[in-house]
């Protein structure tokens, strides 16, 4: 008897293992997959205002490239300040690219399951990447035409009105969604470190 109680008492204690081991497991689960459904819905509400300031930031380049086309020293001289502000119009254009990533950098760190969040998730660190480079490639080209400007002005006694230098928007963390191992803008931070 004492031992049919035994083998009874140890069955239980096993039964009741496995149950609060299986309970615990499917908790995690649970959890784990409220965590993931919590990110992916931040995925698919943050993607269209960083689909929609990534389209702003490419409408703002299409006019850059139309500008530059008759982009002279004397064009320069003579639309000093509204190539001052368009310039820093651009650089606003970034920077709601990089605002509007802030969720999408968070949530986009891992693969889902989901077509929607992973479809979102890729487009957005392509999109990212290729608005960055444009950006930091265009600011490149500007400034070399702005430095010869400034010689140009020297050389006529500085009479021409000033042309501001574009400034590098450059963020830290970079995301190479097409896996050249190049980010334009990097060596720039590795020089101001």
């Amino acid at each position: 008897m004492k031992k049919s109680l035994t083998i009874i008492g140890i069955v239980v204690l096993i039964i009741a293992i496995i149950f609060i081991g299986a309970w615990v497991w499917f908790s995690g689960l649970k959890e784990d997959r409220a965590v993931t459904q919590a990110k992916m819905d931040a995925i698919v509400e943050a993607y269209p205002t960083f689909n929609q300031a990534v389209n702003d930031f490419s409408n703002l380049r299409n006019q850059f490239y139309e500008y530059k086309e008759d982009l002279y020293l004397e064009t320069l001289r003579d639309n000093a300040e509204a190539w001052n502000s368009f310039i820093q119009s651009y650089a606003n254009g970034i920077q709601k690219v990089e605002d509007s990533a802030k969720a999408l950098k968070e949530n986009c760190d891992i693969e889902y399951g989901d077509v929607n969040a992973s479809t979102k998730c890729t487009n957005f660190k392509v999109n990212y990447e290729a608005a960055q480079n444009y950006y930091i490639s265009d600011v490149k080209l500007y400034n070399t035409m702005v430095s010869e400007y400034k010689k140009y002005n020297a050389e006529n006694g500085g009479q021409y009105p000033t042309v501001n230098e574009a400034e590098y928007v450059i963020y830290k963390d970079y995301i190479d969604a097409d896996g050249d191992g190049e980010f334009f803008g990097k060596e720039e931070v590795n020089a101001n470190e």
